[in-house]
């Protein structure tokens, strides 16, 4: 079961040097644009919802959720990318006992 943190999402170091490698801010990211087997670069990795404690904060749910929604500008990816990552955000949500917006179920391909 996926462990779940509440600290404010603004409070955490989400420097690629605070998870310790790209590797792990990538595995931190709902999308990574990285081809695979390639090395990984920080910048193709978006929407960050881990800590680099490992936890999922519940708080980054919302911010990911606001900008594949086109806040912030939006998240420059794909459009399956952003269908996927809203997938694996609407299972989060639920994971955490939350109701994801109905943007965001939308964009994920739900009713």
């Amino acid at each position: 079961m996926a462990e779940f943190s509440d600290r404010p999402w603004s409070d955490i170091d989400k420097t690629v040097e605070a998870y310790g490698s790209v590797e792990k801010f990538c595995a931190a990211c709902l999308i990574d644009l990285n081809p695979p087997g390639e090395e990984k670069v920080a910048s193709k990795c978006k929407l960050p919802v881990k800590e680099p404690n490992g936890k999922y904060n519940k708080n980054a749910l919302p911010a990911a959720a606001a900008a594949l929604a086109g806040a912030r500008g939006g998240v420059d990816a794909p459009a399956e990318e952003k269908r996927r990552a809203a997938r694996k955000l609407v299972r989060l949500y639920r994971m955490a006992k939350m109701e994801p917006p109905e943007s965001l179920k939308q964009l994920a391909g739900e009713k």
